[in-house]
């Protein structure tokens, strides 16, 4: 495995669970294939993704995420909401960094085809702030992701962020799922 591939991300939620994302852990079975309709290659896509995710996220600077975005950016978070525009996805990341000021996301997954790149990861970190309005509890907080991002000349476009939000809520205190021990 090169060692770029082995260059950590990350991912987190969204005005609460913004796009999974976070970095920081080795990033397996990152395989570049073709390259992206003109914009870049794989490779290239990939290393943008773990940039983002390992400033943003892991090196705890919200206020970067406005960088790695382009001006029409768009986030997709389920049942968190959608976000339309550079400026209101880069404050909802903001606020999760806020929210959690240790976010850690261990990568456990990168791979890409032409402009879209999959993250897998556990995000962890400690609850300071406000998240999906469930005010701080300073309990540790940790869940799965799975974040998709298409990219769009070398800047993230739009992100898909999957997150375990039952173990969000669980962790928080806020709701107890009946599966959980």
């Amino acid at each position: 495995m090169k060692k770029w591939q082995r260059v950590t991300l990350t991912a987190a939620l969204t005005a609460a669970t913004a796009g999974g994302v976070a970095a920081a852990g080795v990033a397996a079975n990152a395989k570049p294939t073709a390259p992206s309709h003109g914009h870049g290659s794989v490779a290239a896509n990939i290393r943008v993704v773990e940039t983002f995710l390992q400033d943003v996220l892991d090196g705890h600077h919200g206020d970067h995420a406005a960088r790695y975005l382009t001006g029409d950016a768009q986030f997709h978070a389920g049942t968190v909401g959608n976000f339309t525009g550079r400026a209101t996805v880069a404050g909802v990341l903001a606020g999760i960094v806020a929210a959690i000021p240790d976010l850690h996301a261990n990568v456990q997954d990168i791979f890409g085809h032409g402009d879209e790149v999959v993250v897998r990861l556990v995000v962890t970190g400690t609850q300071e702030g406000s998240l999906l309005g469930i005010p701080a509890t300073g309990r540790h907080l940790q869940w799965d992701a799975i974040d998709l991002y298409r990219l769009k000349g070398g800047k993230i476009s739009q992100e898909w962020a999957s997150e375990d939000l039952t173990a969000i809520l669980n962790d928080t205190g806020t709701y107890k799922a009946p599966w959980i021990p």
